[in-house]
């Protein structure tokens, strides 16, 4: 069953609380293991101070080995408890981000077109990457970090009155001076780490965008610009990161001074109290609990404040990019539609103030051919991605095969469509796996998968290809020419067997003749019984269809088979005769 989170928008800070308190039993575990550690590591220099003024007035040797067995007993259950914590909030971080993971990449695949346009490869990437892994690190690095550091220094207070009878008060005060300047450079520390957030997923982009096109920009002979670019971004990231470096070695520097000036102030304020009656088991204890115990919270607490603020930003980068708008959940079909019968009425998109498609009304027949028409612009690819809905297109009626859309799942319409849209996606991987669009597909249907591909006249003996359907085509097949790649496309729509087909200008990278015997064989042959919607330029392809629909400016102007446009719509007349000249 899918997360709350994953079905709904989250307000500000929930998801930090959801993680914080997710399995609040093991919280509170981990919490009183690391208290009993705390605890033992305090009892120490008790022992330690008794230990050495036993061994100076020369005691029982026997109450001596007593007093280092319980020192050596309590610093190994110290330590053991520490690290039982610490092992125990590794295993909460990997449930954290198992967590978060899981529902990034489930939003990721249900991100609205309209929002991928605003998202770049870069900051998914560095999302899911980087910033998941930084979130869940609340969990096992900061929550137990937070209690090892803070618990000594909240009991250390009575430790040393127990031990020392010195009044705390004086050091308590330095040291959270010195804790509350620290924090302010880790502040500062913390900016300069988002920045390098942003700075790397901008890097990241710009080489994600190098190697997606690098054959292009190469042929084009744009690298210098390129890589100029990506250079830029580098320095950027360097002059960032070399800032980071330094506030951060001013803050440690602080953090490592800061203890033996502890040390010595709390030594003064002892002889002060004891003068020469001070024993040598008081100044040790002392020393260790300043020197030793105290060492590490007093230097790491303002970088565990430094990585608690980088770990906040990976938290609400993560919230924001859950908070995008998402399409529904994915849901098995077994609906299927009778007919391919569209009916719209009222369909308008809007998008940044702009109507791009304009009150659209349509009746689409079963079975029917329809041809979309029109200049670069009018709408004819939208109107297509407003059927499948992927925009966020609204609409008064819209009903296929007598079925409202409003009442099915997403998933349960796009299941109706066959769809091959302008940018193809080849996958990395076979002939076999891309028409069938599965990885590992099996063989025992290998007879269909051909037959497919040869009505959308790609045939293996013809086409250079010397594994048959077990040839690999690279990533973004870049072993194949454009138009053997818009084959594939079009024999993978042939093979999914859908009611309704979709066809995004799918004949730009053939030649005449090929287009010619897709037309005959499969457009107006083999999916002769399915309803075909074809958005093309080509004149000899719409001659051919039943219904020509042209689009300018979002509307619909005319819809009419070829000679009743021909006959009564200049506008079609003009739109034929400068595509005639264009072919």
């Amino acid at each position: 069953m899918e997360s709350f989170y994953a079905k709904k928008k989250i307000k500000n800070n929930s998801l930090t609380l959801k993680i914080l308190f997710m399995r609040p039993h093991m919280r509170v575990m981990v919490l009183l293991i690391s208290l009993i550690a705390t605890l033992f590591s305090l009892i120490i220099p008790y022992y330690q101070k008794e230990f050495l003024d036993t061994l100076l007035q020369h005691k029982n040797i026997n109450e001596l080995y007593i007093l280092l067995l319980l020192m050596f007993l309590y610093a190994i259950m110290s330590q053991f408890f520490y690290f039982l914590a610490k092992i125990l909030s590794s295993n909460e971080g990997s449930v954290v981000q198992d967590f978060l993971s899981g529902i990034t990449y489930s939003k990721t695949l249900r991100i609205k077109n309209e929002n991928t346009k605003k998202i770049t490869v870069g900051h998914a990437l560095s999302v899911y990457a980087t910033d998941v892994n930084t979130a869940s690190s609340l969990i096992d690095d900061i929550f137990p970090n937070f209690i090892a550091y803070f618990l000594p220094l909240l009991l250390a207070p009575f430790a040393i009155i127990y031990i020392t009878n010195i009044d705390p008060i004086t050091i308590i005060y330095f040291t959270f001076v010195v804790l509350f300047l620290n924090f302010l450079i880790a502040i500062r520390q913390s900016k300069i780490f988002i920045k390098s957030k942003i700075l790397s997923a901008i890097r990241i982009g710009n080489v994600n965008e190098w190697l997606i096109n690098i054959r292009a920009i190469r042929v084009l002979g744009n690298t210098d610009w390129m890589e100029n670019k990506i250079k830029y971004a580098r320095i950027q990231e360097t002059k960032n990161r070399l800032l980071m470096v330094t506030n951060g070695t001013t803050m440690s520097s602080i953090g490592n001074v800061t203890p033996y000036i502890i040390n010595i102030f709390a030594l003064y304020l002892l002889y002060k109290i004891y003068g020469d009656k001070v024993t040598s088991g008081q100044i040790f204890s002392l020393l260790w609990i300043f020197g030793v115990l105290l060492t590490r919270p007093i230097r790491m607490i303002p970088l565990m404040f430094v990585t608690f603020f980088d770990c906040y930003t990976s938290i609400k980068r993560v919230e924001n990019y859950w908070n995008q708008d998402l399409e529904e959940k994915f849901i098995e079909n077994n609906d299927q539609v009778n007919n391919g019968l569209i009916k719209i009425r009222g369909l308008t998109y809007e998008n940044e103030g702009k109507i791009l498609l304009n009150n659209i009304n349509i009746d689409i027949k079963d079975k029917e051919f329809i041809a979309i028409v029109g200049e670069l612009g009018s709408g004819k690819t939208l109107f297509l991605k407003a059927l499948l809905n992927i925009i966020n297109s609204s609409f008064k009626i819209y009903e296929i095969g007598n079925k409202s859309v409003n009442m099915l799942p997403l998933s349960t319409l796009r299941s109706y469509f066959s769809y091959v849209p302008q940018e193809y996606f080849i996958i990395n991987s076979n002939i076999r796996n891309n028409v069938a669009f599965e990885y590992d597909f099996y063989k025992e249907i290998d007879d269909e998968i051909i037959n497919s591909l040869e009505l959308a006249q790609f045939y293996m003996n013809k086409e250079n290809v010397s594994n048959g359907l077990d040839t690999e085509i690279g990533e973004r097949g870049v072993s194949l020419s454009g138009g053997q790649k818009q084959r594939i496309a079009i024999a993978r729509a042939s093979f999914s067997n859908r009611p309704i087909i979709l066809l995004d200008d799918c004949l730009s990278a053939v030649d005449i003749n090929t287009e010619y015997k897709i037309n005959k064989t499969l457009l107006n042959g083999f999916w002769k019984n399915k309803t075909r919607i074809l958005v093309t330029h080509r004149l000899s392809v719409i001659q051919k269809c039943d219904k020509i629909v042209f689009f300018k400016d979002g509307k619909i102007i005319d819809i009419g088979n070829y000679e009743e446009l021909m006959k009564k719509s200049l506008e079609f007349k003009e739109f034929v005769v400068i595509n005639s000249i264009k072919d």
